[in-house]
């Protein structure tokens, strides 16, 4: 059970205000979901939806975006609660996950390697050569930085993540287990019949405040670099090839699938499943609905779904259509039939 331990007037401060209806020493022990909520609880009341649910609750207090009349609890009033609720889970998540301040004895960190203060390096991580570690770092057991790796500062790299050589990774990016950054780009030719390898020996250059999900593979590029922009979330079991440009705050749900050397514009987000082909533009703002596979430039702020990814009025058009062939080929028959006669 997710611990909180505080005061609704304590919580107020955190989240930047509000208004208290009920008691502002009421403590609240912990936090819960709207219908799971106890009387010791805490949970929130994402926006007017809710409200009706928000009546039968048992929670003790809510965050509410506007006072519930016939709620039996204590409320704080917020413009937007299911941000200010982020805030709390922000705190909690900090406590529960916090890291000694130390080098493991079972960590082989080399000694050309940078350290900076107050960093946490687990049993079983492997710092190479002339790798800097920023301030405040948290490297997690069999984690793997590579030589002349760069971590700014307070990144977290969970078990089992593998930063291959010559990346460099910004500050506050959180990389989730078992992903892969700097992996070899897919670069084969056909010579003599058989598939020869083309090395691949530029970087990965990854700006702050990236989240990138778990199980997921960011290839090195060729000669240049590979970027992932400022503010951009990256889901689970993605993939994003060699020689990609992606730009700042993109969202790019789980099991996405980018080719190498495609440009992707600001705020673009691929949605499950979702990719494209190499070499593509993908402009600033533009959608790939789930699935969609786009094998074309997408323009800025399109909205595309589809395989092939079409606009997405066109695409819903088709698929009406779709539905409708049993009986459009139903009418066919009957009309061949009297032609035939």
């Amino acid at each position: 059970m997710p611990r909180l331990g505080m005061t609704l007037d304590a919580i107020r401060a955190i989240v930047g205000g509000g208004e208290i209806v009920g008691s502002p020493d009421f403590v609240c022990e912990s936090v819960a979901s709207l219908g799971r909520a106890g009387p010791d609880q805490l949970s929130f009341v994402k926006d007017q939806r809710y409200i009706d649910s928000a009546r039968s609750s048992r929670a003790g207090a809510l965050l509410v975006p506007v006072e519930i009349g016939d709620f039996r609890g204590n409320q704080l009033i917020v413009a937007e609660p299911y941000r200010s609720f982020g805030v709390l889970l922000s705190k909690i998540a900090e406590e529960q996950r916090r890291q000694p301040k130390e080098v493991h004895p079972r960590a082989e960190v080399h000694e050309s390697a940078e350290i900076g203060t107050d960093v946490c390096i687990g049993s079983g991580a492997v710092v190479r050569e002339d790798a800097r570690i920023g301030d405040r770092c948290v490297v997690h057991a069999n984690a793997y930085v590579g030589q002349r790796s760069i971590l700014g500062a307070d990144t977290t790299l969970y078990p089992g993540v593998v930063v291959l050589e010559d990346v460099s990774v910004g500050d506050r990016v959180l990389i989730h287990g078992g992903t892969v950054i700097g992996s070899d780009g897919y670069g084969f030719m056909q010579h003599e019949g058989r598939h020869l390898k083309i090395p691949q020996v530029g970087r990965v250059v990854i700006g702050c405040d990236v989240e990138i999900g778990a199980l997921t593979t960011i290839d090195r590029a060729t000669l240049d670099e590979t970027v992932i922009g400022r503010g951009t979330k990256i889901g689970d079991l993605c993939h994003i090839g060699h020689n990609c440009r992606i730009g700042e705050d993109v969202l790019i749900l789980p099991t996405v699938a980018i080719s190498g050397s495609v440009t992707v514009g600001d705020r673009v987000v691929f949605a499950g499943r979702s990719g494209c082909a190499d070499n593509l533009t993908i402009g600033e703002g533009a959608v790939l609905g789930g699935t969609a596979v786009a094998f074309k430039d997408v323009p800025a702020a399109a909205s595309m779904w589809g395989n092939p990814a079409r606009d997405k009025t066109l695409e819903m058009r088709i698929q009406a259509a779709l539905r409708r062939l049993p009986e459009m080929q139903r009418d066919l028959r009957a009309v061949k039939k009297k032609v035939d006669l």
